[in-house]
């Protein structure tokens, strides 16, 4: 790619289009004795991309091509600060060029910043002092608001809590704080954030001016409100309509607008004889100046110093406050018009039937646990008790039920599955008493019957009482994660098999919940149980649901067919497989299997129909990763496969103690022929009848059999044997390539048993290159850095092999020292007529190769597949096309 390049001059800041970049160039000679640590500094936070390409002019060689940005996980920074910051190390006499690329779409600064390491974290640390008391006072004026709210029932205070709280995240998006610390691993969000929170600040702080000033009510200024309503609506949703540049300057607009037109409206309301509003007035024009003069700064119309900035956001934030201040305290109360929302139920429409002389503590309460309604009994028992029938009411339609009962959320579908009650425990900060028992069914609203709400009642439990219902709920439940367990399920479904009742039932299995366990500790592996049993529970609303084994759950969908069952199976695929479980500086994914069984009228057992969807979870596993299988009829069947298994591993085993397997080979074919030849070392069974079967017919059996590593081994020791018996081959040989298994990888014996058989033999390391498949290095990371580190330490060669078949990203290759690597053979199969397995092999190959790892492109079957990947500038090919598989002993005859 070639960039056509245009100089800015003395410009600070540059406007550029989606799509276009910006290159910053220095050139640094250090002259001092010696060597200085010091640290490159961009600071703008917000930039998409950023390529740091580092070039020592005096030895004429690239010292370091790195990518950051906004658009990757905060992670994977050289330096964990919130703006860019990269080390430099300077030799004595040393000259570099550095080369930055800026890929934005909007203005970015074009500034570059050398800082001695002490003084850039101590200006680091002052910084974040600044913001941290900026932050702060936004918090504690959020807490105000919202005492204000509760005290005086008014929604403006709501606004203006919600207009400071975004404010807060607009500073933090800005200065890089909150992607650092609140979404670090969700860069897909830095795009578009800054202008949903912008939109979301300027809506709340135009609606509380709008309660609280009259005059913005009447005509003209109405009009004036709505276009503010609608241009701050518009840049809360631009991320959807507009690109970068549209989106900067509709954030410009729509915040001067908002802006001039609410101290305006604030100074007509002061002259139209409102006395009280003179303050009101000021403390807008302070923040009008302010606000201005930052949006000019910040868009490159007007340099300012880093302090004046920070005075001048802490003169808004002080001129928000006295707005805040003077309304709660001087503001005239004829002057303000009251809003009440619209409660979302009335007292009429269940006056009659829930709360008139009734003495059990009822409330009614939406889906989402926003609190309805609830009568003067449920108040006194939670302790929310109110003066008046108006304030329990208008207390009503802003609590959440989660404040008065915590474990509502995860226990309320447990609530409407159950007849009997179930156990929950109040807020203690709020009731007297602990424990209550409660029971809720779904009703329709009146008038509304598509709309449903629930309906429930709390009893009050003596210790006696708590402690019988607690020992049944424990008899009934999964202590660990509150669904049902095996025998209470089992019971759920016997009563409605008995009563014929159609449906389904699904198995969900974690595959890797044991490596997770034994990799961290028992804690990681529960807390994995309970957040994979609450997304189920999220996505299996309302069904019976059960963990029946340490990583097993099935769920009984009543009424549903085969079509329905196998839509939610795929619904619950992709929410798991696109879950990450965090468990301390880990990051782990894992991968499911989901068994289907379409109940009949024939099943009446319960028992034996577990063990059918059980084994159509079975089927779903040997198919691979993430599938779903439907139990078929002659799934029964499928034990009698268990004797294939037998029959491999037997087979396996004689193969190793009589040497019945053999090696083939087969070329990897440079760009341009050399004398001496490079090739892959590939394990055949030779049958009984004389025919060779591939190592992909018996490799899985071994695997399950615990003999991988002896098969690595008997590799090892007869390739090299013959190496040493056929000096002439071994000269003509460059390389070979030989896979190794998990394993191996993971045993800290085999790079000693490989040392051995290199020095036996007398071989030359260099001529060795182990192949590692790309699912073991992310699988088991650690192992795969060691042994690789070792095995280079001897002198061998690695290749990473299959890349690109799973989800691990090109961080990968940061952490493993590799010098080949072997394009995955599923995207080189489908490369000719799918243009977007084209760009994957292009952004593999470049990236290969900025790291100086050679690629092989493999599966090369056709000749226009050659010359395409000659096109890629790739030197190493592999395929039939090229060369077939042959036998080691007859691969070097004339």
């Amino acid at each position: 790619m070639h960039h056509a390049f245009q100089l800015v001059g003395e410009q600070k800041k540059a406007q550029i289009e989606p799509g276009q970049v910006v290159w910053l160039f220095v050139r640094l000679q250090y002259s001092g004795n010696t060597p200085l640590n010091s640290i490159i500094h961009y600071d703008f936070p917000l930039a998409d991309q950023v390529t740091k390409v580092l070039f020592d002019r005096q030895q004429q060689r690239l010292l370091q091509h790195y990518h950051t940005g906004s658009d990757y996980p905060f992670a994977e920074r050289l330096l964990p600060t919130p703006s860019f910051a990269f080390p430099l190390t300077l030799e004595p006499t040393q000259e570099v060029d550095i080369f930055l690329k800026i890929q934005d779409a909007g203005l970015v600064p074009l500034q570059l910043n050398l800082w001695q390491q002490e003084h850039f974290n101590a200006a680091q640390t002052q910084l974040s002092l600044i913001e941290g008391i900026i932050q702060g006072l936004l918090f504690a004026l959020v807490l105000y608001n919202c005492y204000l709210l509760l005290r005086r029932q008014r929604s403006l205070y709501l606004y203006q809590a919600g207009c400071y709280l975004s404010l807060s995240l607009v500073i933090a998006t800005l200065s890089g704080q909150a992607f650092a610390h609140i979404w670090p691993n969700q860069p897909e969000i830095n795009s578009a954030i800054l202008y949903v929170l912008s939109g979301l600040t300027l809506l709340c702080l135009n609606q509380f001016t709008y309660l609280a000033l009259s005059s913005f009510q009447r005509l003209p200024w109405r009009w004036l409100f709505l276009l503010n309503q609608f241009l701050s609506l518009s840049l809360l949703f631009s991320p959807l309509f507009a690109d970068g540049q549209l989106r900067v300057q509709l954030l410009l607009a729509c915040s001067l607008t908002v802006l001039i037109s609410n101290s305006f409206v604030s100074f007509t309301h002061f002259l139209q004889g409102h006395v009280t509003a003179r303050f009101f007035a000021l403390a807008w024009l302070c923040l009008l100046l302010c606000g201005g003069l930052l949006m000019v700064s910040e868009f490159g119309l007007l340099q300012l110093p880093l302090l004046w900035n920070q005075g001048l956001l802490a003169a808004l934030i002080i001129s928000m406050t006295l707005i805040s201040y003077h309304y709660a305290h001087h503001q005239d109360t004829s002057d303000t018009t009251s809003h009440a929302g619209a409660p979302s139920l009335s007292q009429q429409s269940f006056g009659q039937l829930f709360f008139q002389q009734s003495n059990d503590a009822i409330f009614v309460t939406s889906e989402t646990g926003q609190l309805l309604q609830a009568n003067s009994r449920f108040y006194d028992l939670t302790g929310l008790t109110a003066a008046t029938t108006s304030e329990q009411a208008t207390r009503s339609t802003t609590t959440l039920l989660e404040k008065i009962l915590p474990d509502w959320a995860l226990l309320f579908p447990q609530v409407i599955q159950e007849d009997a009650p179930v156990i929950m425990q109040l807020n203690p900060d709020q009731a007297a008493d602990n424990f209550v028992a409660v029971t809720a069914e779904f009703i329709s609203m009146p008038g509304k019957e598509a709309e449903k709400v629930i309906c429930a009642k709390l009893a009050p439990l003596s210790e006696e009482a708590y402690s019988k219902l607690r020992q049944q709920q424990l008899n009934e439940t999964d202590n660990l994660t509150g669904l049902l367990n095996l025998s209470s399920f089992i019971a759920l479904l016997q009563q409605a098999l008995s009563a014929n009742q159609a449906g389904a039932l699904l198995q969900i299995d974690l595959i890797d919940f044991k490596r997770i366990n034994d990799q961290c500790e028992q804690a990681a592996g529960d807390a994995l149980l309970r957040q994979v049993a609450a997304k189920l529970q999220q996505e299996l609303a309302n069904q019976p649901l059960a963990r029946v084994s340490a990583d097993t759950f099935v769920a009984y969908l009543p009424d549903k067919g085969s079509q329905e069952a196998f839509i939610q199976s795929y619904r619950l695929l992709d929410e798991l497989r696109g879950f990450r479980f965090i468990w301390q500086e880990h990051i782990f994914r894992f991968h499911i299997s989901i068994g289907v069984l379409n109940l009949t009228p024939a099943d009446s057992d319960a028992s034996l129909a577990l063990g059918r969807v059980a084994q159509a979870c079975q089927q779903a596993k040997r198919k691979g990763y993430n599938r779903i299988h439907m139990h078929q009829p002659d799934d029964d069947e499928q034990p009698i496969k268990q004797s294939e298994q037998v029959e491999w591993e037997t087979k396996v085993r004689d193969a190793l103690n009589n040497n019945k397997f053999v090696l083939n080979l087969q070329y990897l074919k440079p760009l341009k022929p050399e004398e001496k030849s490079r090739y892959e070392v590939l394990l055949r069974y030779r049958a009984d009848a004389g025919h060779l079967i591939s190592a992909a017919n018996f490799m899985p059996a071994a695997r399950k059999a615990h003999l991988a590593q002896r098969i690595d081994r008997w590799v090892i020791e007869h390739y090299f044997a013959w190496l040493y018996q056929h000096q002439v081959q071994l000269n003509q040989t460059a390389c070979s390539h030989l896979n190794i298994s998990a394993a191996s990888i993971i045993d800290p014996d085999f790079i000693h048993f490989v040392a051995d058989r290199l020095h036996h033999y007398q071989l030359d390391a260099n001529t060795i290159c182990f192949e590692v498949d790309e699912y073991i290095a992310v699988e088991f990371l650690s192992s795969t850095v060691t042994f690789i580190q070792q095995a280079r330490d001897l002198g061998c060669l690695i290749c990473l092999d299959n890349f690109g078949s799973g989800l691990s990203t090109f961080n990968l290759l940061k952490q493993l020292p590799l010098d080949y690597l072997k394009i995955d053979a599923n995207i080189m199969r489908k490369l000719t007529n799918e243009p977007l397995n084209m760009a994957v092999i292009r952004c593999i190959i470049d990236m290969a190769k900025s790291m100086g790892i050679e690629p092989i492109a493999p599966f090369i079957e056709t000749e226009e597949t050659y010359q395409l990947m000659k096109d890629y500038s790739v030197t190493l090919f592999q395929g039939y096309h090229l060369s077939k598989p042959c036998l080691l002993t007859e691969a070097f005859e004339p």
